[in-house]
């Protein structure tokens, strides 16, 4: 896993990050699924005004990365504003939060995939926009943002797809494109969620979860544009979100059936169980948990087609944010250390 350092305005952060993964941004662009042209060219036009009107500078970093990886503008668009809306979802991912320990609070993650042989190039962005928070990104190379990481004021935010069944339009913002832009300018949870609440957005479908440096966690389930908070009961110190929405309410907004979300909810129901009988709320818990093994792996390999691509771990009190490319099982992890710019 490449990791770049990029700062100063959004079209030299995105020339910096274009020039480093060129090699991982070609090889993206040759495993992706090809637009139809033709739709593109009519549905185009929106996604620039969208992009023009509420995310300028996004649209500038995208701009920069096409001229850096010597690409397209139109291949950096299509990677970012993907043609899907509300997909039917099927891999897994799975965030915990910790509220509280003997770490300060945390957040870890799995990121899984469904099929090794078709793994995407992966890569760690740091990145210190103008006058913005410093933030760790984790991403595929080409894309801005999959809405994972953790900024220098101590917010930190994982996701898993989901899906969605309500109708979307090309005039409203990307969710993971917005989430990046809020992760900048968020200094609590709250005030992400206020951000991530206030313009309607576009996208597959995804929970998320989000702590901060305060031990302030919630989850944001979005299937897009709609956008319902979960909060922890009182006295809980862990939440997780995996594949499916845990609001009643939203139950059957996914569009998948109960049986087609099985091992989102087993993985769920592990969590549960596994962190009320947690003592410290450890970072060795954490890391713990996202090595584990059993009737219902939070690791992913050897079973079945997902797999486990990369992990990562906040740490918001002290800013380091921990990673490893692979199983977590298999490999110590890495740290970068995230300090704000003064």
């Amino acid at each position: 896993m490449k990791v770049i350092e990029s700062s100063g305005s959004a079209r030299e952060i995105g020339f910096v990050t274009g020039e480093a993964l060129r090699d991982e941004i070609h090889e993206h662009l040759d495993m992706r699924s090809p637009w139809n042209e033709d739709a593109w060219r009519r549905r185009r036009p929106a996604f620039m005004e969208t992009l023009e009107r509420h995310l300028p500078e996004q649209l500038e970093e995208m701009e920069g990365t096409a001229e850096g990886a010597g690409v397209s503008i139109d291949s950096i668009l299509q990677l970012n504003v993907p043609a899907y809306a509300n997909n039917l979802v099927t891999e897994g991912c799975t965030n915990i939060v910790f509220s509280d320990g003997p770490d300060g609070p945390l957040w870890g993650k799995n990121n899984d995939g469904m099929n090794k042989s078709k793994s995407l190039p992966v890569c760690c962005r740091i990145v210190s926009r103008d006058n913005l928070i410093p933030v760790v990104i984790f991403t595929f190379a080409g894309m801005i943002s999959t809405t994972d990481g953790m900024n220098a004021a101590g917010v930190a935010v994982g996701h898993s797809s989901v899906g969605c069944v309500f109708q979307q339009s090309d005039r409203f913002v990307p969710v993971r494109l917005w989430a990046y832009e809020c992760m900048m300018r968020s200094r609590t949870t709250e005030e992400f969620v206020q951000l991530m609440a206030g313009l309607p957005t576009r996208g597959k479908g995804y929970s998320h979860v989000v702590v901060d440096s305060r031990g302030v966690m919630c989850s944001i389930e979005a299937p897009c544009p709609l956008l319902q908070v979960r909060r922890p009961e009182d006295g809980v110190r862990h939440m997780n979100c995996t594949n499916y929405y845990q609001l009643p309410a939203l139950a059957e907004a996914d569009r998948r059936k109960p049986d087609g979300k099985c091992n989102a909810i087993e993985r769920k129901e592990f969590l549960e169980q596994t962190c009320s009988e947690l003592e410290n709320y450890s970072l060795d818990d954490m890391k713990k948990i996202l090595r584990h093994h059993g009737d219902t792996d939070i690791c992913r390999h050897g079973k079945g087609d997902t797999f486990t691509e990369y992990s990562m771990i906040g740490l918001p009190e002290t800013g380091q944010v921990l990673y490893l490319d692979g199983n977590p099982c298999e490999s110590e992890f890495e740290e970068i250390q995230l300090y704000e710019m003064a």
